[in-house]
């Protein structure tokens, strides 16, 4: 017999018995013990009710005056209604009517802000913007938040930012 032959022949070393398990097992009790200190560390940091829960958070925050947003906003809420519009719309041959009743939620005291409310100033506006809808844009499941969108941008640059919270439709006709 050669030495080759001989080499091919023997078999290798054994390596010595080591646990199986050793490494799996501890991969699979550190896993969940590092899932929640993830999970608790993302939700104190990105999660402000946690915080507040807690009792935690900076201490200057606390004590700075709150916001012209949260000065302005009262325990009730105050709205100014519309009357109803009635408005007939372009459609490529056959006229179309739009019936549109709003309601505005304003910031601070609506007896002052319903003079301009309700001034031909905003009336123009909606109406230039109203009659410029087609038909397409009145229909699908987003028509109706877009259009509060809108309304409510119109609001805005004709009175200022701040003045109207929220715009509310509270019927809406077209025949």
């Amino acid at each position: 017999m050669s030495s080759t032959t001989a080499e091919k022949t023997a078999k290798p070393p054994e390596k010595p018995a080591r646990k199986a398990g050793g490494k799996r097992r501890l991969m699979l009790l550190l896993l969940p013990v590092l899932l929640l200190a993830g999970a608790g560390a993302g939700a104190w940091f990105y999660v402000p009710a946690v915080q507040a829960l807690l009792g935690a958070g900076h201490p200057a925050e606390a004590e700075a005056a709150p916001g012209p947003a949260a000065a302005a906003m009262p325990g009730k809420p105050s709205f100014v209604e519309f009357p109803e519009m009635t408005l007939s719309l372009p459609n490529a041959g056959r006229p179309r009517q739009l019936r549109l009743k709003l309601a505005v939620e304003v910031n601070g005291d609506p007896a002052q802000l319903q003079p301009d409310l309700l001034s031909p100033r905003i009336y123009d506006s909606l109406v230039l913007y109203l009659r410029t809808l087609r038909e397409g844009e009145m229909e699908g499941a987003l028509a109706m938040d877009r259009l509060r969108g809108d309304l409510h941008r119109r609001f805005e640059l004709v009175l200022g930012p701040g003045r109207v919270r929220d715009v509310l439709i509270t019927s809406f006709v077209v025949a």
